[in-house]
């Protein structure tokens, strides 16, 4: 329905009697206005209940003529629905005895921007509108948006018991789900936080809890001045394995504007906005208690945690956003055009490793494309070229073990050789490390050493007990019984074999040990499981064919190079891929 201005003289507006889009009933008065000459205040109704839509340039003061259209009043669309109830009108919309979401109605209301309130959703077109609004208060108050990650990024916490010399002034002891939890702060946290509040609007994103988040985010934040409310923690992400799937709807606008920080690339699918985060564990054999549902990511335990306190990565972090904001809004205030945070990021990535050329040694396992490792894609991310073989060209070649045809190569050249801790030092600080404390020769070249494992990533691999060594070491006895059986036949001797034979039971151990002894000769199997922090992957096996004459004391090899024969080497293939099957299995 239209309402225009009818009267034969013209007139000016004095007030709105109510607020536009606002739901008002039958005869509710909407304007007052006065005629020319006259001081008489006229009221105009509405002949029915609905929604008023203000024309544009209907305001106080402005003039009216005959035929005017002053407003129009339309059905509720009902854009504003929380728990099923229309937040415009008041119409409960769910259907008698029925579920949430199952309305007698339907509704423009599709998109849920309030954190810690889901059931609150509005319509696309207002969802814009409020996306708008917010940007326009984030370029007025030169900010940009944070999305920050809790646990093992700016957090560590524990849920089991914990030894007094851990006890610091940082560590927060509370009780929570029945059970006494403990968390430790990040060093830096509370600087890093308060220096990022004025440059960002810093939002928690989290897999904890609802109960957890805010619990953290009160210690974090006691005032309320960081976070606010803006707090998303596991009841609201619409994806148990990524959290990229809320940013349409808390930002509907775009992400242009958005940086994040997590430990974990793959739970935001590797966005570029990312700035990801060396893994913080100050509690001794616990890693990440609120991960992702359904997750695969190994459990990472091989840092030594006594080092927690001497990690200053968030100031790192700091240096990275506080650039990044710089590079910002110093190409808005010259172009007036918003520069996509993505781009910056990824541009500042880039610059770390620019003009570098790497060949890798020793550090992709064994059946894996180069161009499919993580260390390859990592150096790519962070703007080396990586290349197959040593040439003038190459700038480092980074090493698993001294020894190798391209570690000979790269020292004949006098190209630095580095271990891999190089390349994760570079990704840790986004700054080329110094090549000379991780250079890599024949006496820094990593050896084992009492139960000290040559690559610290297998640490994460779950040992496989005595006894499912013993079944899979029984496995290949059957497997290869009938070949003993048909040799020991033909040549007569079946039953001095027999009498020879050691029992049962002394087989079973001593294959038992030959299988544990074999399990702990395939790191490059084992290391193909996927280690998540990027920083580190398939810290392995691979040697190309040009590696093979390597003299070092040190070999991640399977095969032996002693010239057996085809029957032992088919023995071992067999008895390797059982013991890649279980590890793949487990």
């Amino acid at each position: 329905m239209e309402i225009r201005y009818t009267s034969e003289k013209s007139g000016v507006v004095l007030n709105r009697k109510t607020a536009n889009g606002s739901y008002v009933q039958k005869d509710t008065i909407i304007l007052e206005y006065k005629e020319d000459d006259s001081d008489e205040v006229h009221k105009v109704k509405v002949d029915r209940e609905g929604v008023v839509e203000f024309e544009f340039s209907v305001k106080k003061n402005s003039k009216l003529s005959k035929e005017d259209l002053i407003a129009k009043v339309v059905d509720c669309s009902h854009a504003i629905v929380i728990k099923d109830l229309c937040a415009t009108c008041g119409k409960d919309l769910r259907e008698k005895d029925g579920r949430a979401g199952q309305r007698i109605e339907s509704s423009e209301a599709n998109v849920s921007m309030i954190h810690h309130v889901p059931e609150l959703i509005v319509s696309s077109k207002l969802a814009k509108e409020l996306g708008s609004q917010d940007q326009q208060n984030l370029l007025s108050t030169r900010k940009l948006v944070l999305l920050v990650d809790l646990d093992q990024t700016i957090i560590h916490t524990t849920n089991g018991p914990v030894a007094p010399s851990q006890v610091t002034a940082d560590t927060f002891r509370y009780n929570i789900y029945r059970g006494e939890y403990h968390t430790k702060l990040r060093p830096y946290t509370r600087e890093f936080l308060r220096n990022m509040s004025k440059l960002y609007e810093m939002h928690i994103v989290t897999y904890g809890q609802r109960q957890y988040a805010h619990m953290i985010a009160k210690l974090l934040d006691p005032e309320g001045v960081f976070f606010r409310e803006r707090v998303l923690s596991r009841e609201e992400l619409l994806s148990s394995c990524h959290k990229t799937r809320n940013l349409k709807a808390l930002f509907p606008n775009g992400d242009q504007m958005i940086a994040i920080i997590d430990d974990r690339s793959d739970v935001w699918q590797y966005s570029e906005a990312l700035v990801q985060v060396k893994p913080y564990r100050f509690f001794t054999e616990v890693g990440d208690i609120n991960s992702p549902t359904g997750s695969n990511e190994e459990q990472r335990f091989a840092e030594d945690s006594s080092n927690a306190e001497n990690d200053n990565i968030l100031e790192k972090i700091e240096q990275i956003l506080t650039e990044v904001h710089s590079c910002f809004y110093s190409h808005y205030d010259k172009t007036g055009e918003i520069k996509d945070v993505k781009v910056i990021i990824e541009w500042l990535r880039q610059q770390v490793l620019r003009h570098l050329v790497i060949v890798l040694s020793g550090v992709v396992p064994l059946g894996l494309e180069l161009e499919r490792s993580d260390i390859y894609r990592l150096c790519n991310r962070f703007g080396a070229k990586v290349e197959k073989v040593v040439t003038d060209q190459t700038t480092h070649v980074i090493a698993a073990r001294w020894g190798t045809d391209k570690v000979h190569q790269a020292q004949r050249r006098g190209i630095p050789v580095v271990k891999p801790r190089w390349l994760q030092k570079c990704v840790e600080n986004w700054i080329k490390a110094d090549e000379s404390e991780f250079e890599l020769t024949a006496d820094t070249s990593d050896k084992p050493q009492s139960n000290q494992l040559v690559v610290p990533e297998l640490a994460t691999i779950e040992p496989m007990r005595k006894e499912v060594m013993m079944d899979m070491a029984n496995e290949v006895d059957e497997a290869l019984s009938d070949e003993s059986d048909s040799s020991s036949d033909s040549s007569g001797s079946s039953s001095s074999s027999s009498s020879s034979s050691p029992s049962d039971e002394q087989m079973e151990d001593e294959e038992g040990e030959e299988g544990m002894e074999e399990s702990d000769s395939i790191p490059e199997r084992a290391a193909s499981h996927e280690v998540k922090y990027d920083a580190m992957d398939a810290h392995t096996a691979e040697e190309d064919n040009d590696d093979e004459e390597d003299h070092s004391d040190i070999s991640l090899d399977d095969g032996d190079d002693d010239g057996s024969g085809d029957d032992e080497e088919d023995e071992d293939d067999d008895l390797a891929a059982l013991i890649e099957r279980e590890i793949s299995e487990r």
